[in-house]
């Protein structure tokens, strides 16, 4: 491991890098910030409004687009500031990461400190960042045609490649740790993947819950108003449609996954209790089990009060850590 330790280092820090920019990402959403800018200037982009005629420049752009229109016709120059610094901070972010990842890359690559059964690994990491980049104005632009909404679907997609792109460098981290080989059991190999794709699955639909507004009705729990199933939860002729496209539906689902999850946790937990699991396997299931609890608590909280900026910004990066935790947790109970 000690060969490897300058390159653990980087990746890691890329890797909260990578995670504080889902975080500003959210609160860049929660605080509809993500329309503010209406370009995308990969290069010069990076230079925000330096002066006051620059600011008034950059209001001007965004008046000329359906959010200030239809949603923020009354919006002051100082409450487009605000606006603007979210989006500019979460684009920033990510030209951050770039470099960050690029030329401590490209040091390492001359120097032949990259094992070589990772160079391939790293160039798709750098690869996966650039196509997060694209991704993330290809949504900007569906909120700038007619309706000042980006596509939920876009939406969903881009945090999904974000969680990705995270799962991934943690994989590539435990390897190059080359951490001491666990005792293989196959059926909490087994567990520990499905429960990673009910984590993913739960992304999908908290990304589809954002991007539709869904956690602003039925701010009640355990039942979505006086019923535990939403009186709109099949208005939609398609079914597929309907659950993805539905806000009923898609809330309803998220809980469904929640309760899920919650209890599929506990299985492994209580299946893990009964074989000789090594004590880094059982630490991570311990800690999954409290991300799990503090998650779930934290989306009754958002969803009680209708989705509050600071506690939804805390769901998501608790969110995040728990995405993180399955990834180890699987990784732990993998066949050597």
């Amino acid at each position: 491991m000690k060969e490897n330790n300058a390159i653990i280092i980087w990746l890691v820090i890329i890797l909260i890098f990578t995670f504080l920019m889902v975080v500003i990402g959210g609160i860049t959403r929660l605080t509809g910030s993500g329309l503010s800018m209406v370009d995308w200037r990969p290069i010069m982009g990076v230079i925000p409004p330096l002066g006051h005629q620059d600011w008034i420049t950059a209001f001007t752009k965004y008046q000329q687009f359906p959010e200030y229109n239809i949603v923020n016709i009354n919006m002051t120059l100082t409450e487009f500031k605000h606006i603007f610094f979210w989006e500019y901070l979460h684009r920033f972010w990510g030209r951050l990461i770039g470099v960050t990842f690029f030329f401590p890359g490209v040091y390492f690559a001359i120097r032949k400190k990259i094992p070589n059964k990772f160079k391939i690994k790293l160039v798709i990491a750098f690869i996966l960042g650039g196509l997060q980049g694209l991704l993330g104005w290809y949504m900007v632009k569906s909120g700038l045609v007619n309706i000042p909404e980006v596509s939920h679907f876009r939406l969903a997609s881009h945090l999904l490649l974000a969680f990705f792109i995270m799962g991934y460098l943690l994989w590539i981290i435990l390897d190059l740790a080359k951490i001491k080989k666990n005792k293989y059991f196959q059926i909490l190999s087994m567990t520990s993947k499905i429960f990673l794709l009910l984590i993913v699955t739960q992304i999908f639909f908290g990304a589809l819950t954002a991007g539709l507004h869904a956690g602003k009705i039925y701010n009640s729990f355990p039942l979505m108003g006086d019923s535990f199933f939403p009186d709109e939860l099949f208005i939609l002729n398609n079914l597929f449609e309907n659950f993805v496209s539905n806000p009923a539906a898609v809330q309803f689902i998220h809980r469904l996954l929640g309760w899920s999850i919650l209890f599929f946790i506990i299985f492994i937990k209580v299946k893990s209790t009964a074989e000789s699991v090594s004590e880094k396997q059982n630490a991570s299931i311990n800690l999954t089990i409290i991300l799990v609890i503090l998650q779930f608590c934290l989306g009754i909280v958002t969803l009680l009060f209708a989705v509050p900026v600071a506690i939804a910004s805390i769901h998501q990066a608790v969110g995040c850590l728990l995405f993180l935790s399955t990834v180890n947790m699987t990784f732990l109970f993998k066949e050597n």
